[in-house]
């Protein structure tokens, strides 16, 4: 993965706008394919940066807790992980469907 790519994610300098403003754009630019989103903008805050595997297409890889975080502002934490199970990790479109971390460590 060439560096720029990391500028994407991460901005070269903190004078420069927050790209995730148009992250959905960034990427579809720079990975040069179709990439999958969830359908609601208000998880593009979760995302973290497209997964690549060797015989496979980019998708686009989410923060599973950040998901549930945002879920949290409208229903409790039970329902938003119930109903991101069942209505996001559960749904499935090929091969442009977008992959969801769980990162092991804290920050």
């Amino acid at each position: 993965m060439p560096s720029d790519r990391l500028n994407i994610l991460t901005g070269s300098s903190p004078d420069e706008p927050d790209p995730r403003l148009n992250i959905r754009e960034e990427l579809a630019g720079e990975w040069g394919t179709e990439l999958l989103f969830l359908s609601e903008e208000e998880f593009d805050e979760a995302i973290i940066g497209v997964s690549e595997r060797i015989g496979d297409e980019p998708v686009v890889a989410y923060d599973t807790t950040k998901i549930v975080e945002i879920l949290s502002r409208s229903m409790t934490v039970d329902e938003a992980y119930e109903y991101f199970e069942f209505n996001i990790l559960g749904a499935y479109v090929w091969e442009k469907t977008p992959v969801f971390i769980t990162t092991a460590f804290k920050q």
